[in-house]
């Protein structure tokens, strides 16, 4: 008993010291971003501009406002994203600010309608840390992570004809639960005029893991339970366009 408590304790010790070196590297990371934001002095490069602006009009501060649209996997089965962001930058390096988006998956599978079939749909959102590398290139990428929390539900998975319903969609069709996530990414973007870009980027959804579990009325009107949804359903990589539009 005593050799199980404290092999307990040393894995426990174990994933704080690894927690730990995790946030240094991603502090000492964003460090460095902001030092080399301090000594650049270049002007923005554009893709399409009639003349180069001079220095002295470059802005210190900005922020944008952006709307993402993107591809990712839900318990393997594709899902569409939709999401949008808000941040401020600060020195054209490095955006701060709140990033959200919604996902489903196999929204309509044109199938028998069958009461088993389901489908996971939800949504997440939080800080967003992001730093910008080499900004003032028309081509430059940047390092966009998102830090926050969500929710999943488990709902039918029927065609248009049944949302108007009532046995259809009942209480029993319905499971939901919260998450935690971070998302790291990565994005290439393109410096298309002054007050907009285009990012093109791929990232990864790590969540706390979700506790699903799909019920459903039978021909018979018995209630039953679907197979167990994967805990890990919603973990996996996105690809996404971005387009931002403001002040950088």
């Amino acid at each position: 008993m005593h050799e199980c408590v404290n092999d307990k304790t040393k894995t426990i010790i174990i994933k704080i010291m690894k927690t730990k070196t995790i946030i240094t590297l991603i502090l000492a990371f964003l460090f460095a971003a902001i030092l080399q934001a301090q000594h650049n002095d270049e002007e923005m490069k554009l893709l399409f501009h009639k003349k180069d602006k001079p220095a002295n009009e470059k802005i210190a501060n900005g922020g944008y406002g952006a709307l993402t649209l993107g591809w990712t996997q839900v318990e393997g089965k594709s899902a569409m994203l939709i999401g949008a962001r808000a941040a401020w930058i600060a020195n054209h390096h490095f955006a701060l600010g709140f990033a959200g988006n919604g996902f489903f998956n196999d929204f309509y599978n044109g199938g028998d309608n069958n009461p088993e079939d389901y489908i996971l749909a939800g949504g997440y959102g939080g800080i967003l840390i992001e730093p910008i590398f080499f900004p003032m290139a028309p081509i430059h990428f940047s390092i966009p992570i998102i830090f926050g929390a969500g929710g999943v539900t488990a709902a039918p998975s029927g065609g248009w004809d049944n949302y108007n319903d009532p046995y259809y969609y009942n209480n029993y069709y319905y499971s939901s639960d919260a998450f935690f996530v971070v998302q790291p990414g990565i994005e290439a973007e393109f410096n298309i005029v002054k007050f907009f870009r285009i990012a093109v980027g791929a990232s990864y959804r790590l969540t706390s893991g979700i506790n699903l579990d799909y019920k459903y009325f039978d021909e018979d009107g018995n209630e039953q339970t679907a197979p167990p949804i994967d805990k890990n359903a919603l973990n996996g990589f996105n690809a996404n366009i971005t387009f931002k539009f403001g002040w950088f």
